[in-house]
């Protein structure tokens, strides 16, 4: 792994390391000068949906514990700036840097974003990690080299905004596709599929159908890769949202009774506002979860069908 800085919009080597960030015991925190300027950028070096996704509760939380301070984002052009020569890295989308907006937009507790910043930002290489214990999420690392105490972030799951406009569309595709109060949401991605190009029949198909079985006749807002025909899962499909905007489709699920898929950031983003229910691919656990969320395999899916 390689150790990055940004200074003044550029984009710094420091070298290689183990493991990102600073274990607990070498008490490295960000430096009081900076937490004097009460200005913040809040950065990070991974650009899904998902990566800005786990840590959108720092705007509310540092607004929380520096009061007077102003919270800024990066531009979509500054991230093209500093990351463009990196793009391809996130060639799900078109142009990953526009996740930063999908994520912050209408955030009252975001001053705004820049096209420029002047001096250090410390982004999410710096962070304090308990080399015993993989799986602190990744935010309240970062906070606690922010100098937060563990009381400080207890309520640290991602945080969503939305206009009246983006509610007013949601609602209405609601109310015309779905016609129920109550709905789930699905997301099959490509990372369905093993690394060899072959159905895990054993894993994933099992555990999806499982959960969906468990839904009864709920039905489901979903976006899946490929045609649900060319799926082998079985659900009562309700709105296909392929083709409707990030955003929409952010609220939509938000508003959904829970939601179902193989593990990806895009459902990490709504599970604070809805039961999130996730195919585990990573063993064990990482700095990538969410507290919130339920992880499914098929070790424990017995116990956790239970909270459906």
């Amino acid at each position: 792994m390689i150790f990055f800085r940004v200074l003044n919009d550029e984009l710094f080597t420091v070298g290689e390391v183990n493991e990102l960030g600073f274990e607990n015991s070498e008490g490295l925190r960000i430096p009081d000068e900076y937490l004097e300027k009460q200005e913040f950028t809040v950065m990070r070096m991974c650009h899904g949906i998902g990566d800005w996704g786990i840590i959108s509760a720092m705007p509310k939380l540092l607004k929380k514990k520096y009061p007077n301070c102003k919270v800024y984002l990066p531009s979509v052009k500054l991230l093209e700036k500093i990351f463009g020569s990196m793009k391809d890295n996130w060639g799900t989308w078109d142009n990953p840097f526009n996740n930063v907006n999908y994520i912050f937009d209408n955030n009252p507790y975001v001053d705004g974003f820049k096209d420029s910043i002047d001096g250090e930002i410390f982004h999410d290489h710096y962070r304090v990690y308990d080399g015993n214990k993989q799986d602190i999420p990744l935010v309240k690392q970062m906070l606690k080299f922010w100098q937060f105490e563990e009381d400080d972030y207890e309520d640290c799951y991602p945080e969503l905004y939305f206009s009246d406009e983006e509610k007013q569309i949601g609602n209405h595709m609601i109310d015309k596709f779905i016609g129920k109060d109550e709905f789930g949401g699905l997301l099959i991605s490509n990372r369905f599929e093993s690394q060899g190009g072959r159905y895990d029949e054993e894993g994933n198909i099992m555990l999806t159908n499982a959960l969906l079985e468990k839904c009864g006749d709920l039905p489901f807002c979903y976006w899946t890769y490929k045609s649900p025909d060319e799926l082998p899962i079985k659900f009562n499909r309700g709105f296909d949202m392929r083709h409707v905007p990030t955003r929409i489709q952010l609220y939509i699920r938000s508003k959904a009774k829970l939601n179902i898929g193989n593990h990806c950031g895009f459902l990490d983003c709504v599970s604070k506002h809805s039961k999130v229910f996730q195919i585990q691919r990573v063993f064990p656990l990482n700095h990538n979860v969410v507290k919130a969320e339920y992880y499914v395999n098929k070790e424990n899916y017995k116990e956790q069908l239970k909270h459906v």
